[in-house]
Order: C-alpha cells, then structure tokens, then sequence
C-alpha cells in the first residue's frame, strides 16, 4: 500500500510534459522542430497584447503547442482539426482548449474549413491561427533587418481579409518592440520561452501523464496498419511482467508510461518505410534506426521523465553491443530496458 500512495503522490510539471510532447507533433509534420513553440509563443504574446486574462492565456499557450496534434493521418486540414480536438478533449486540460483547437484554421472571411465568419470564430483561434501563419511565413527568414521588417508589415496588411482588424494591430504592435523578434528568432530561443512565457503552473499526477502518453501512443499506432495498438499491448505487457517480477508501483507506472511512448521516435520516420513489406535496404534501414535517438530526444524535453526515457529508448540496444542508436552491452542495459525490449519482441 506505501508503494501506491507514494506513486500516486509523484508530480509530472505540466507545461514540461506538454512542450515536450510538441517535439513528437513538429516532427509527425516534418516541421522544423519547436515549430508549436514557436506559434505558441507568438499566440501567448497576441493574447498578452490585447490584453486577455491570465487564465486564457495560458489556455491559449497550451492549445498552440498542441495545435497540430490532430494532423498525423488527416488527409484535409477539417479532418486534421476536428481529430485534434477530438484527442484534445481526452487530455486533462480545459475543455475550451478543443474548441480553440478545432477552429485554429478559420478565417474572419469565411475561407476556413468550417466556413465560420467573424465572431463566430473563437478569438483564441483566431490568435493561434495567425500565429501558425506567420511562423509558416517566416520561419526561414535569414536576416533579421529593417527590410525583413518592412517585409512583415506588408505582409500584415496583405491579410488583413483574414484576420479581425484588432489582432492585426496587435501584431503591429508587437513586431515593433524589438524584444519580440530578437526572441523569436534567436537560437537560444528555448532558453528564452522558458522566461518570457509567465504561465501559472501546475503539475500532473500520473492518471494526467498516462492520458497524454495514451493520447500520443494513438497517434504512433494510428500510422500504420502494422503498428496498431502495438504501444498500448506493450505497455499492458510490461505492466504484467513488472507486477509478477515484484517491481513497486512506482516503478510499474513508469514503464507502462515509457511503453506506450517508446516508439514516439517514429513519428520522424517516413511511411513508406514503416510500412514497406519485405526486408529494408541499408538506406531504410539506417533510417528507421534514427527512431530510438528521437524518442531520447523528445523525452529528454521533460522533466520528471529521466527514468521514463531510459526504459523506452533503450528498447534495440542489445547484450552484445549490435543495438542501437547507443550500442550499450552488457551490464549497460538495465534489467527494466530488457524486459521493455522482450516485451516489443514479443
């Protein structure tokens, strides 16, 4: 029983978890990573601006991150909305954050997906949607300067059909303090995110942490036909060896959690492989061996998921050293990485 409680106490920091997961849906998309970060961080500047309340905010901020969470496997961009607030409404968040997500490709104008106009539009939608614009407009931008400036104006006023004329102006606004851009394309912006965004905090248990790490584990499965509920059958296999071997719960929770996101890698690797029948080439097969670094890089993005990102990147290393991406052998391959590795074979 001190074993449960004790897990049950344990916190994961909620913005930590959900700025990381954001990597797995920038490179899903085969964006630059921190593409959502940077839109959410455009979007927490315009609600900033305007100025919206604390709390929206924040719901703003989260919903941007989580933005294209839907996109994987949408063949229209209404699908990729609709599914994104569809998985976004299983999150333990706030319901409204669906909402600001199914609508984040609608135009004052009428030319989104829905076809909604004006008010109808949510405003927070409207804010993430222009923030998505504009990093898709910029991102690539090579030198910072007055005529990148005079660029950005023009290109405001260009699009002043799609956008309410108070949101316009606040982007006006913030592209002439000159903090604002010297952010945004600095290349210690991660570094500068974690200061600039002044979010009231909280923390996830971890029934909040397996929703997200379930959440995502559909979108890995759901990319092919031969990885469906692969995640999920592992992760309940873990969970039956850890229990029978007499691991505590803590241990337990936190290899269900790393199974069912051990394969988050995967998301960067194209279809035409994972899903290719038949024996890979020396090309495609050094290609999907790059999944295990992703998901070490996309774990080691939140706190609290040092151990998690041990048991589930580690899951191709072998004894003799021929794994990968770290070919670790030996005594260098925990007993708990074992077991997630029979469990995948399995």
């Amino acid at each position: 029983m001190e074993g449960f409680e004790m897990t049950r106490k344990m916190k994961i920091n909620e913005r930590s978890l959900i700025e990381g997961l954001s990597y797995a849906l920038d490179v899903a998309e085969k964006n630059y990573f921190s593409h959502a970060k940077h839109v959410a961080y455009m979007a927490f500047m315009l609600a900033k601006e305007l100025p919206l309340s604390k709390e929206k905010q924040k719901d703003i901020y989260y919903a941007a991150l989580l933005h294209d969470i839907g996109a994987s496997n949408s063949p229209s961009i209404e699908d990729h909305c609709i599914a994104g607030s569809e998985i976004s409404k299983n999150l333990p968040l706030n319901n409204i954050i669906s909402e600001y997500i199914l609508y984040h490709h609608e135009y004052v104008n009428g030319t989104g997906p829905f076809h909604l106009k004006r008010e109808a539009i949510p405003l927070p939608s409207q804010i993430i949607c222009l923030a998505d614009l504009f990093d898709s407009s910029f991102r690539n931008l090579k030198n910072l300067n007055s005529a990148a400036f005079i660029e950005m104006k023009g290109w405001i006023q260009d699009i002043h059909a799609l956008f309410a004329p108070e949101l316009l102006l606040s982007l006006q606004k913030l592209i002439e303090k000159e903090y604002i851009l010297l952010d945004y394309f600095n290349h210690e912006f991660n570094t500068i995110l974690s200061k600039r965004v002044d979010i009231q905090e909280s923390e996830l248990d971890w029934e909040g942490a397996k929703a997200f790490a379930y959440a995502f584990s559909e979108i890995i499965d759901k990319r092919s036909p031969f990885t469906y509920r692969h995640s999920a059958g592992i992760a309940n296999l873990t969970l039956k060896i850890t229990k029978g071997l007499g691991y505590d719960d803590e241990v337990q929770e936190k290899m269900y959690v790393a199974a069912l996101l051990h394969d988050v890698g995967k998301l960067a690797i194209s279809n035409d492989i994972i899903d290719k029948k038949g024996k890979l080439n020396e090309q495609e097969r050094y290609e999907i061996n790059k999944h295990t670094y992703y998901t070490r890089w996309i774990l080691e993005q939140i706190d609290g998921f040092e151990e998690i990102t041990e048991y589930a990147s580690n899951h191709h290393e072998k004894l003799n050293g021929r794994g990968y991406p770290l070919h670790l052998s030996g005594d260098k391959i925990g007993e708990l990485e074992r077991i997630m590795t029979i469990c995948d074979i399995y």
